[in-house]
């Protein structure tokens, strides 16, 4: 191979790899899930995890909390109890979906992800399982939030179950 063709191959490369980095952008994903008792009539029977498998979570950084006047106004409140508060900053491609930041906090038997999917519109997708260590529920009760959602940036996003929720603000990360 000539040196021309070489250099010639080499910044080929170059550039296609650039274009490739070219549409991920940071993002900073903060998460609040907690209680709550509102009276419901409504029935839940799952006792067995509905959240498949995952075999590869993302790589993320914390992320700085800019959600906190909401989490003590929670903690504040009668009938909210938040029990999980994180940040974290992940990259996302143009068109596709990121892998999912794995969410787990076996003291309050939290366990599930969140995906950030990026195309025309930003989308968060949130598959979250809880099951309340409450001597009112039966025992092994579990309570799922599985919800994709159209989401603004800076913008704080409620996902809602009778007996749990979640607050999820996506901020772009300069």
């Amino acid at each position: 191979m000539s040196v021309r063709l070489k250099i010639q191959f080499f910044l080929l490369l170059f550039c296609c790899y650039s274009g490739a980095n070219a549409d991920t952008r940071l993002f900073q994903v903060e998460l609040i899930v907690f209680e709550q008792s509102a009276p419901t009539t409504e029935l839940f029977e799952q006792t067995e995890t509905k959240i498949a498998p995952v075999k590869r979570y993302a790589s993320v950084q914390s992320g700085i909390k800019t959600m906190n006047a909401s989490y003590r106004r929670l903690q504040r409140a009668d009938s909210y109890r938040p029990f999980y508060y994180q940040s974290w900053q992940i990259r996302a491609k143009s068109n596709r979906v990121s892998l999912p930041i794995h969410i787990s906090s076996q003291a309050q038997n939290l366990e599930g992800w969140i995906k950030i999917q990026r195309g025309k519109l930003l989308h968060v997708i949130v598959d979250l399982e809880y099951s309340p260590a409450n001597l009112d529920e039966p025992e092994g009760l579990i309570y799922r939030i599985a919800e994709k959602r159209r989401v603004l940036l800076d913008e704080v996003h409620f996902f809602d179950h009778p007996y749990f929720g979640a607050l999820v603000k996506v901020s772009p990360v300069d």
